[in-house]
């Protein structure tokens, strides 16, 4: 990336968009006043500096963070009028990077963050498609703007809002503000609900290994609430389960950050890790089902409606791989950190919806086909035509294969939920307010990325998808209906 001279046309719509978007109050915000409250006073005080990256052809993330770096160099070396510092922010607009590119600015935000947390910062990536939700409304996207920037500017008091989940940013916040929470001084009291429940990093012990594996604070949360052996089974395993969930989502994000650049080897390769998350996952199935029926019921009484139906990561990793109803994001309101987590990977594209995007942008599909009502059709003759038309050896069918591979992993984790619950608890209601087989029956029968699957019964004979009857998709009760992705 090199630095540019800003076009008026940019720094008009940036000006614009700020002016008319970020000092002025929005419907979907959920409280009053502007949607930045910062800006406003900021451009008054003339603290608001703007400046132009143009991005090149071959860069991909780790361009941008470097980029992006520098700019914040630059930042902090800026002379600021006294008494301004609070105000100061640069705005840096990013010509020239394609569509598809502009989720590597939500990835180079998250490898900047504690970086810039630590220097006193904050980096905000903005775009059109950007996911980040308003801390009032989830619901609402709030960071989009109608082209690709970044702003920089100095740590807040309110920044609380989006630190506070994180126990190494909270600690960097806390290093700054913490005198305001426990000198007794006037806050609040939103702001301080979040500062007492943050977590706090353990005390570092001196043991290398204990330390960096935060070992005493994982063996400190094996909390079952019961002395029934069984029970430190179910409890750890569900705990076990909670961290994969948390390395597949990561390594699904990293294979779509591999579409966005177009390097399909990359995304294979964070595919193929995915995949065997998502079997290692299944291996807990396993152990659970050395459960008895009796084993079970003596502690499931503690469980009261805890049920891993409530697993946020879980749900982001379903939105991730675009199988969840929109609507189960709404779950989690009021949870503390959870909820604007989730509504993120709602708002974000799922790995399914790059990988079309790809398929468009290879010529192998229309864009046309992935409109509100999705044409399911053109979609599995567009990767029926992968399979017949490309060789073994072929980058995009090895592509194709791993994201298969992905969704045959998850298909089978599934699969062995619920066969599990169905030998230890037959047919009872689930734990979580479901009806348990019954519902999990239905859930296992819902492929990821379906038009995938379904393209396989296009391929004998060179036929196409209209000659054969498909089962419903998810998100899709039956012919005709809308398959579009509900969005807040």
């Amino acid at each position: 990336m090199q630095m540019i001279e800003s076009t008026s046309e940019d720094q008009r719509v940036a000006e614009q968009w700020i002016r008319e978007y970020l000092t002025r109050e929005h419907e979907d915000l959920g409280r009053g006043g502007a949607v930045c409250p910062f800006v406003g006073p900021a451009r008054e005080a003339g603290a608001i500096r703007m400046e132009s990256l143009r991005a090149e052809p071959a860069d991909g993330t780790d361009e941008l963070v470097s980029s992006l770096r520098d700019r914040m160099q630059h930042f902090r070396d800026l002379p600021v009028p006294e008494g301004k510092e609070p105000l100061t922010a640069l705005v840096v607009l990013i010509r020239d990077l394609p569509r598809h590119r502009w989720r590597l600015l939500d990835r180079a935000q998250r490898r900047l963050k504690r970086e810039a947390v630590r220097e006193g910062l904050m980096v905000g990536q903005f775009h059109p498609a950007c996911p980040e939700p308003a801390h009032w409304n989830p619901s609402f996207a709030v960071s989009r703007s109608p082209l690709p920037l970044v702003a920089v500017r100095h740590m807040a008091f309110h920044d609380i809002l989006f630190l506070h989940a994180d126990p190494v940013l909270f600690a960097e916040y806390r290093k700054r503000f913490g005198i305001r929470y426990e000198d007794g001084g006037k806050v609040p009291q939103e702001f301080r609900t979040l500062y007492e429940g943050a977590p706090r990093l353990p005390a570092p012990t001196g043991n290398s290994y204990i330390d960096y594996q935060s070992v005493t604070l994982l063996h400190a949360l094996h909390q079952p609430r019961t002395a029934h052996q069984a029970e430190s089974s179910f409890y750890l395993a569900g705990q076990a389960k909670e961290l994969l969930f948390s390395l597949v989502l990561e390594e699904v994000r990293a294979a779509q950050e591999g579409i966005a650049a177009d390097d399909l080897g990359r995304s294979s390769w964070h595919v193929r890790r995915a995949a065997a998350g998502f079997r290692l996952l299944g291996e807990f199935w396993e152990l659970l089902s050395t459960l008895s029926p009796a084993e079970f019921h003596s502690f499931r009484d503690a469980l009261g409606d805890a049920s891993g139906n409530g697993s946020y990561k879980y749900r982001e990793l379903e939105f991730a791989l675009g199988v969840a109803a929109p609507s189960t994001a709404a779950t989690y309101a009021g949870v503390p950190g959870v909820e604007t987590e989730v509504y993120r990977a709602l708002h974000d594209a799922s790995v399914y919806d790059d990988a079309l995007g790809l398929l468009v942008r290879r010529g192998l599909l229309s864009a046309g086909a992935l409109g509100p009502d999705r044409d399911a059709q053109t979609i599995r003759d567009a990767w029926a035509r992968i399979h017949r038309e490309k060789s073994v050896s072929s980058g995009l069918l090895r592509w194709a294969e791993s994201l298969m591979d992905l969704a045959q992993a998850f298909g089978r984790w599934r699969s062995l939920h619920l066969l599990t619950v169905e030998r230890i608890i037959g047919y009872k209601p689930g734990t979580g307010g479901t009806t348990g087989v019954a519902w999990l029956r239905h859930v296992a029968s819902q492929h990821a990325f379906p038009e995938l699957w379904e393209a396989r019964s296009c391929l004998e004979g060179g036929t196409t998808g209209g000659d054969h009857a498909f089962p419903p998709s998810p998100l899709d009760p039956g012919p005709g209906a809308s398959r579009k992705r509900e969005r807040g």
